[in-house]
Order: structure tokens, then C-alpha cells, then sequence
């Protein structure tokens, strides 16, 4: 009687022990389903993924499985929004393995010299030059467009040495506000001549200020910066992912 009340007890208690393991799994999964769910909500996108913005040589990469490098700043990183990069809204639509290679105050100076060190990757793109242009005067990069070019050459000759069909999209330096109008007329300076090699190097070339200046003029920038040079997470980088998406051909 007393061997069968302890395997009785024992067969309660492992099924009580089961129903508890169902139910904290239960509340696991509830829960990140929960907060997946409010990050969809809390950063949004700028307008609506439409059938024109997908209508890109970017976009067809993107869902063809192969490998993407985001290759940047803290912009790319995510310095000032919590980790979450420009791309967020775009990296959700890309089909192949994604990377990052970034930090906060890189220049092109920067990824010249870490070129050994970035990931390999079938599609590369590139958001940097920010810092090259804001802080000309503390040196922290490329001085002039022609040295920002060569930074940018001596980085993808690296990269092609290992990925010898690896393919570029590049973007023009990020608008910022309230600078000086010679610094406005740098950043101008760099995204032609960006433009420009580009073009001889049979590149991408996206400049995203239009689209991102008409929501500042039709907002003010306050809904999506954080500051003069960061987007924000809820709105900022939405605009961001938009504006790179709208001017990809």
C-alpha cells in the first residue's frame, strides 16, 4: 500500500511539475510575441511600404537571399537609439544573413584602416562620410572630397581582394542641422563626387537629403531627431530606411 501511495504521488506531482513547464513556456512565448509586437508599433516607418519602393535593384537584392554588410557609423550602429540602425524597417524584408560593421565618430578614415577587419558579405552598403564633414575642422577623416574617395577605394579594393564579386551601394553623407553654410556646401561636395565615382566604378549611389529634407520642411526635424546629427528611434530611422529605399533605383 505504501510503495503504491508513493508512485501515485509521484505520477501527481510529475504531471504537476508538466502542466507548470506548459504554462511558463505558455507565458515565454506570449511575451515575446507581446514586446515583438510593440517594437512593430514603437518604430515606425515613414509612410507605407509601397509597390515604387520596392521597385529597386536594392529591393530585388534584398529579397534574393544573398548576404548583406551594413558598413557605417553610429547611425549604422545605432549609437544614439538604442542599437536599433537606420535600416531596422529595411533589414525586416532582407532574405540572407545580415551584418554589421560600425561604430560611433567613424569616419572613412576609419573604415580605410579597419578594411581587414570587415565581414564578408555579397552586398555591401555603405552610410558613412557624417563625421568626415561635421568635423573637418578636428580632422577625424577625410579633409577634402578627393581624400574621402580614396578612403573609400582603398576600402573596397581591401573588401574585393576577399569578395571579389561583391556588390556597393553607397550613401551620400547624412543631412544634419544647424551647421555653417561652408559645412553644408562639404556635405554637397562629398555626395558629388561620391556620385561621380560611383558612376565610373559601376556602383550604386543613393543620396537620401531630399527625401528626408521634405519631412523636416513638412514636419520641423524634431519628430525624428534625436539631435543635430542622430534620427531617433520611433520616427528617425523609419524616415531614414524610407528615404534610402525611395531614391534606390
Amino acid at each position: 500500500m505504501f510503495g503504491a501511495k508513493n508512485k501515485k504521488d509521484t505520477k501527481v506531482r510529475t504531471i504537476l511539475l508538466i502542466v507548470i513547464a506548459v504554462l511558463l513556456a505558455g507565458i515565454v512565448v506570449t511575451e515575446i510575441l507581446f514586446y515583438r509586437s510593440v517594437d512593430k508599433y514603437k518604430y515606425h516607418f515613414y509612410g507605407e511600404m509601397t509597390k515604387d519602393l520596392k521597385d529597386s535593384e536594392l529591393y530585388s537584392d534584398m529579397r534574393s537571399g544573398k548576404s548583406f554588410c551594413f558598413l557605417g557609423d553610429s547611425i549604422t550602429l545605432g549609437g544614439a537609439t538604442g542599437l536599433i540602425p537606420w535600416y531596422y524597417h529595411i533589414e525586416q524584408d532582407i532574405k540572407g544573413e545580415v551584418s554589421n560593421f560600425s561604430d560611433n565618430g567613424w569616419s572613412s578614415k576609419t573604415l580605410k584602416n579597419k578594411a581587414d577587419e570587415i565581414p564578408v558579405a555579397d552586398v555591401y552598403v555603405v552610410a558613412i562620410g557624417i563625421n568626415d564633414v561635421v568635423f573637418v575642422k578636428e580632422e577625424k577623416g577625410a579633409l577634402t572630397p578627393e581624400e574621402y574617395i580614396e578612403n573609400l577605394q582603398a576600402m573596397t579594393d581591401s573588401i574585393r581582394n576577399r569578395a571579389p564579386e561583391a556588390k556597393f551601394y553607397f550613401v551620400a553623407p547624412w543631412p544634419f542641422l544647424d551647421q555653417p553654410e561652408d559645412i553644408e556646401e562639404l556635405r554637397d561636395g562629398f555626395a558629388a563626387e561620391l556620385d561621380k565615382w560611383c558612376d565610373e566604378k559601376g556602383m550604386e549611389f543613393i543620396d537620401p537629403e531630399e527625401p528626408i529634407e521634405a519631412a523636416f520642411d513638412k514636419d520641423t526635424p524634431r519628430p525624428y531627431m534625436v539631435d543635430y546629427l542622430h534620427p531617433n528611434a520611433k520616427e528617425g530611422i523609419g524616415l531614414y530606411s524610407y528615404a534610402v529605399l525611395k531614391e534606390a533605383e
